[in-house]
């Protein structure tokens, strides 16, 4: 399975020849996408004029440079695909993307695009300053998210349509994650892989200065202040950083770093019982990564048994139980066999109250977990402990 990154532009409207002559689609121009429930009557118009043009054709390939780039990776890998489709800020690229992932979805190839998730907000060419500062953050933030999704072994980009501004960073990205890019080349048949390069980036920056790189993925409010409290740091890491007056934050390739660091550890809170139970047990330790790593699988598998939240694995004994609270998860109690998991369940002292229990903070080295290597647990100084109340 490829789990292919898509980025979607406007050639198909060209292709069709309705760029320049039609007026339900001159009017849509390049307003942005909170225009989108404003102009439904005129995009649904467009999209069922071009489904119907095309929809009884013996070949679909040139309907778009995104279409015909899919097809034709998953022709040369021979593989299941699934197309992860992003539009820009406007809304004839969320329009395109909705033509674009009906003719997928005639051939067979699963398509993800909600625009809630994958209409990038920001991303728009006419203002310079919302591209850099929000449009571009979010673009990597949501890339991100998918990588941290799936094994980026299993990523690919396909860069044939979208912005040719973004095509440096969508490069840069797949190339420290280790992903093939693909296009089509001009307006010939041939597709052209970008392989992935052997390049390492050093980690020591960032478990050295993980304080100072989450402290800028949120913003500095006063950067002279901070700067002069870490010198070091700022000398070190000056292309990661962008700064706007007195206002730091990290650069786009300070977030793709970052990003791509942080995609390599899933981090949570956990009892000294449970860190010893995953310690000795690397099963229930992947089966703590999966619910860590996968937001998606975490709720599907999660049910409330009595009080407390419970990760059921499915037919096994694995059983995690945790507290979910401000985007972070408290693990205080694991299992691997179900009569004990119905023991803790039975027992009315089981508290499910973060108040009565010591956490530590640890991260899990998804990489080194998966190879078998001793040092996959690892206890950042990031984050304080979180003490029960006495």
């Amino acid at each position: 399975m490829i789990n292919l990154i898509t980025t979607v532009g406007t050639s198909l409207f060209r292709n069709y020849g309705i760029a320049s002559n039609d007026e339900n689609y001159k009017c849509m121009g390049d307003k942005p996408y909170e225009c989108y429930q404003e102009y439904l009557n005129e995009s649904k118009q467009v999209e069922r004029a071009i489904i119907s043009f095309y929809d009884n054709k013996d070949s679909t390939d040139d309907i778009s440079a995104e279409i015909k780039t899919t097809k034709k990776v998953k022709e040369s890998l021979n593989a299941d695909i699934d197309v992860y489709l992003l539009a820009s800020d406007t809304i004839i690229s969320c329009l395109a993307a909705n033509i674009i992932k009906y003719f997928l979805e005639k051939d067979d190839i699963r398509v993800h695009f909600n625009p809630e998730l994958y209409v990038i907000k920001g991303l728009q060419v006419q203002n310079r300053k919302k591209f850099i500062n929000e449009g571009l953050s979010n673009l990597i933030t949501r890339v991100n998210t998918i990588l941290k999704e799936n094994n980026p072994g299993n990523v690919a980009f396909n860069i044939s349509g979208g912005y040719k501004v973004t095509i440096p960073y969508f490069t840069l990205m797949a190339q420290i994650n280790r992903c093939s890019t693909y296009y089509t080349f001009e307006n010939t048949e041939e597709l052209i892989e970008i392989p992935a390069a052997p390049i390492s980036i050093n980690d020591e920056m960032f478990n050295k200065y993980r304080k100072e790189f989450e402290e800028l993925s949120s913003y500095i409010n006063d950067y002279d202040r901070w700067k002069n409290n870490h010198h070091e740091f700022t000398n070190i890491a000056k292309s990661c950083i962008e700064t706007y007056g007195n206002i730091a934050s990290l650069s786009p390739i300070g977030e793709i770093l970052w990003g791509n660091y942080k995609n390599k550890y899933v981090s949570f809170f956990a009892t000294d019982e449970v860190v010893g139970k995953i310690k000795e047990n690397k099963e229930l330790a992947n089966k703590l990564l999966k619910i860590l790593g996968n937001e998606e699988i975490r709720k599907r598998k999660t049910e409330k048994k009595g009080k407390h939240l419970v990760y059921d694995d499915g037919n096994n004994g694995f059983r995690i139980i945790y507290i979910d609270h401000d985007d972070k998860i408290y693990v205080y109690a694991a299992f691997d066999h179900e009569p004990d998991e119905l023991k803790f369940l039975d027992d009315p002292k089981q508290s499910n109250k973060m108040e009565d229990y010591d956490f530590e903070y640890y991260a899990i080295n998804k990489q080194a977990l998966t190879s078998g290597k001793s040092d996959w647990l690892e206890k950042p100084p990031l984050l304080p402990p979180f003490r029960r109340r006495t």
